[in-house]
């Protein structure tokens, strides 16, 4: 089901405004209303969770610009199969869930209007589609866009659009989908919708250069620090690249490079006991809060501090005057 999409003459390494060296974004995946009191904690306890410790690392560093990619109607309980007999039965296991999964609408953001109204209050921040329930049938159980028809995604695009409008939320055009996985006919609804960036593909480990490409989660072959034009050159491609688990040599290497250092964050912590080691936490934000004091110390005014849509946005015109 991955799709790989490259072609070099597609990437833009040229995609900085005139006097900046690197670009930095940030991305935090998984956000929607549930609490600590629920499942676990997705932002829901607004100044008192998640949210409060990203708020703050923004009004700590506000050249820093947040891309939080939402869940409409977050539907997932445990990201991995529980339900162990049925899973082992053929045919049968395609057509169920394999774990539990909270009723349609339960996080449906339309009915958590304190989480919304915190949302668009939150400083530098921006919002862009993550899924309309982040769960699916069989054993992939949170790789929700997966063998569904190009009309499937079509709808499914469609009634994520249509809950962020009735929330009032402003919203950008671009998808970071569940566990990275991007299939052709999403991508191709994903162009018939005028969609303008893809970030669906995630390499951590593979050694920095201008010619590297991601081969871990996602999307492969793609560049792993530079916008690509995929899809026919209709959509921009954000790689990430950074996160937790990675030193701040990584992040220099990617600056000196002249590339896209694209940070990554998933809101909770722990998922039914599984531990995500992008979670966010204080420990990690104090992380962060350490890499951009140094980075901001070395390079100064050189970095160019954006969203993931004004990042796509400057890369498609740089590319199309080319």
């Amino acid at each position: 089901m991955e799709v790989a999409m490259t072609n070099n003459q597609n990437v833009i390494q040229n995609f900085l405004p005139p006097g900046k060296k690197a670009a930095i974004c940030f991305s935090m995946d998984d956000v929607h209303p549930g609490k600590s009191s629920n499942a676990y904690e997705a932002g829901g306890d607004l100044e008192k969770g998640a949210l409060g410790l990203v708020e703050n690392l923004l009004l700590r560093h506000p050249e820093l610009k947040l891309t939080i990619f939402l869940t409409a109607d977050w539907r997932m309980v445990n990201p991995f199969p529980t339900y162990k007999i049925l899973s082992k039965i053929p045919v049968l296991r395609d057509k169920i869930y394999l774990a539990p999964v909270m009723p349609k609408g339960t996080m449906q953001l339309r009915k958590h209007p304190e989480f919304v109204e915190y949302l668009k209050k939150m400083p530098n921040t921006e919002i862009a589609f993550h899924g309309l329930h982040h769960v699916h049938k069989g054993l992939l159980t949170n790789l929700e866009f997966q063998k569904q028809s190009f009309n499937d995604f079509e709808n499914i695009l469609a009634e994520i659009e249509g809950e962020f409008k009735a929330c009032g939320l402003n919203f950008q055009k671009g998808l970071c989908p569940p566990n990275w996985l991007a299939p052709e006919n999403l991508i191709n609804a994903m162009v018939a919708d005028n969609f303008s960036f893809l970030a669906s593909s995630r390499d951590l480990f593979t050694p920095v250069s201008k010619d590297a490409k991601s081969n871990m989660s996602g999307l492969k072959g793609v560049s792993m620090i530079y916008p690509e034009r995929i899809a026919n050159g209709k959509l921009i491609h954000l790689p990430a690249n950074f996160n937790a688990t990675r030193s701040i040599d990584r992040a220099i290497e990617i600056i000196e490079h002249n590339g896209l250092l694209s940070i990554k964050a998933h809101v909770a912590k722990s998922l039914a006991g599984h531990v995500l080691y992008d979670g966010v936490d204080e420990v990690y934000m104090n992380y962060l809060d350490t890499l951009l004091t140094v980075l901001k110390q070395k390079y100064g005014e050189q970095l160019w501090f954006g969203t993931m849509s004004e990042i796509a946005s400057y890369a498609s015109q740089v590319e199309l005057k080319n």
